[in-house]
This record gives structure tokens, sequence and C-alpha cells, in this order.
């Protein structure tokens, strides 16, 4: 009996390290060759299986080019700073162009039948278009090519009577020269066209009578006498010296005194003594017909006319005049 018991003993023994041994071994084998010899779940072959399925979309879509690319970071934060730096400078860029760009003012100017070349500047001056000399001196040089202007040096306004009166809107601060083109445009498109001879007796015609109704019958009083030599002695043309080119900017004025003032000169004067409008200029073209040579305005507001100069003294003293 006592010699069975030693041997039960170590049997138990054996037995138990067996156990522990194989328990050991068994827990220890890698987790794939686990599930490959136990068999894995099908949630986790449904998940492997899905997994592979969506990786290989990835990879077509992207061999078509259906998909693209999220570039890198780095890349992305360039392209943003790009863009961060440019809108604003083309913001700024347009903000200065807002800034510095001249609004020209338009002004609205109405030159009157009868204004002469000095008073015409005198206007656009004190409308901030251009300064009075310097539309004198473009005047002056100015080459006008749609119709004929004749240049002598013997008058003082080489555009004088060439300036239509109208209603015309030009720019503050205007070229001169743009402002000159508006003017002889208009004239040459409103005027008729007169010859220049005409031109200047309906410059006289313009500023010696008070209504268009008498015009006619002024005019055919100059036609008489310039056809018997006679001069025309307008006091018009002996007031355009003193009134339109001795206040001016013109060097030596008194020169131009003989050349206009008709009480001196025969004939006409040298050039227009004003800008003229339609009805003059109609009224120097086709003057009444009639045997007067002489002419005032009464004290009554109306002209009188005379066929001698005797009875022109005596309308004179009957109206309340000393002129004309």
């Amino acid at each position: 009996m006592r010699k069975i018991f030693p041997w039960v003993c170590i049997g138990i023994i054996v037995l138990t390290l067996a156990g522990i041994g194989g328990h050991y071994i068994w827990s220890n084998q890698p987790l794939e060759t686990q599930g490959s010899q136990a068999g894995s779940s099908q949630d986790e072959q449904g998940q492997q299986e899905l997994s592979q399925a969506l990786q290989d979309d990835l990879q077509s879509l992207e061999q078509q080019g259906s998909l693209e690319k999220q570039p890198e970071a780095p890349a992305a934060r360039t392209n943003s700073l790009r863009e961060d730096t440019s809108n604003p400078q083309e913001r700024t860029s347009g903000q200065q162009d807002q800034t510095t760009r001249t609004i020209r003012e338009a002004v609205t100017v109405v030159i009157p039948e009868g204004f002469s070349f000095y008073q015409v500047a005198r206007r656009l001056e004190a409308n901030e278009i251009c300064t009075a000399e310097a539309f004198y001196d473009a005047a002056q040089s100015y080459e006008v090519q749609s119709f004929e202007v004749p240049y002598s040096k013997e008058s003082c306004y080489y555009l004088e009577g060439f300036l239509f009166p109208d209603t015309y809107e030009f720019y503050k601060d205007e070229d001169p020269n743009n402002v000159l083109r508006k003017f002889l445009n208009n004239y040459k498109a409103k005027s008729g066209l007169p010859d220049y001879k005409t031109l200047i007796l309906a410059s006289i015609i313009e500023r010696e009578t008070r209504s268009s109704e008498h015009m006619a019958m002024v005019s055919s009083i100059f036609y008489n006498r310039l056809d018997i030599n006679m001069r025309l002695q307008a006091d018009a043309s002996r007031a355009y010296v003193e009134q339109h080119i001795a206040p001016s900017w013109v060097k030596n004025p008194k020169q131009y005194a003989d050349r206009y003032n008709t009480y001196v000169c025969k004939g006409l004067p040298v050039g227009p003594i004003c800008s003229p409008g339609k009805r003059a200029i109609a009224a120097a073209q086709n003057p009444s017909q009639s045997d007067y040579l002489y002419y005032f305005f009464g004290n009554d507001n109306t002209n009188h006319y005379t066929k001698t100069h005797d009875e022109h003294i005596a309308a004179k003293a009957q109206f309340g005049v000393n002129y004309g």
C-alpha cells in the first residue's frame, strides 16, 4: 500500500503539468492563424469584404478621373494666401481708379446775338471753361478746315463773326481748341455760310438795330450808302474799338481805330464787329428796297428814316435824340 501511493502522486503531478503546458501552447498562437484555423465569424468576414470593395471602387474612380485628389495641406494654404493677397489689391486698385478719375463738370453757356469775340472769351472765362487769353491765343492760330475764313493782318480777332450765337454745353477746364471746334461746327451748320462781306455787314446790322423788323430797312440804307461811296457812319463800329478791343489783352489797340471806325474808313470795316444771328445775316442778304440814306432810333422807341441830311436833322430834333 505504501509502495502504490508514491506512484499515484507522481501521476497526478504529471497530468497537471501536461494540462498547463497544453493551455500555454494554444493561447500563444498568432490571431490570424487562430482565425484561419478556428474559422472567422461572418461579421468579421463581411467587414473585410466591404473594406476591400471600397478600396477597389476608389482606385477605379481615380483611374477614370471622376474623383479629384485632395491637395496636400501646404498647397491649399498657398492658394488661399494668393487669393487673399490678390483680391484686396484688385479692390484697392478699383478704389484708386474711382478716386483719381476726373469728373468733368458740364456748363451751359448762352451766347447772345451780337456778342463780340471779346465778350465770348470773357463769358467762357467767367464760367471756368477756359481763360479769355487762352481762348484768344488758340483762335489766332487755329486753322479752319471745313470752310474758308479770310485771314487779314489788318483785323484784330481772326475768328470774329464766326462764334455763332446759340446755347452751348462745354466742360470746365476744357481745351480751347475743342471749344472753337464746337463754335465753328455750329456756325457751318446754322449760318448758311455767307460770304465774308455779307458777314461783316450783318455784324453791323446786328449791333445797330434793336428789333428784327427794322434790320432789312437798315440794311438797305447801308447798301445805298455803299453805292454812292458814302461812309457808313455806324456808331457800333466806333464803339467796337473802344469797348471790345481797347479793354482786352490785345497789344496796341489804337492801331485798329481807323480800320473799324466807319466814321473814318470808307466802305466796310476790315472785319466783323460781332457774331450776327440768322436774322441779321438774312437782312444783309435780302435788304429792303428804299431811297433812304439816314436813320436813327428816337425817344419814341422806334427807328426813323429820311432821304436827306436836312430831313435827318429835323427828325432828330423832333424826337429828342442827338446820335445815330
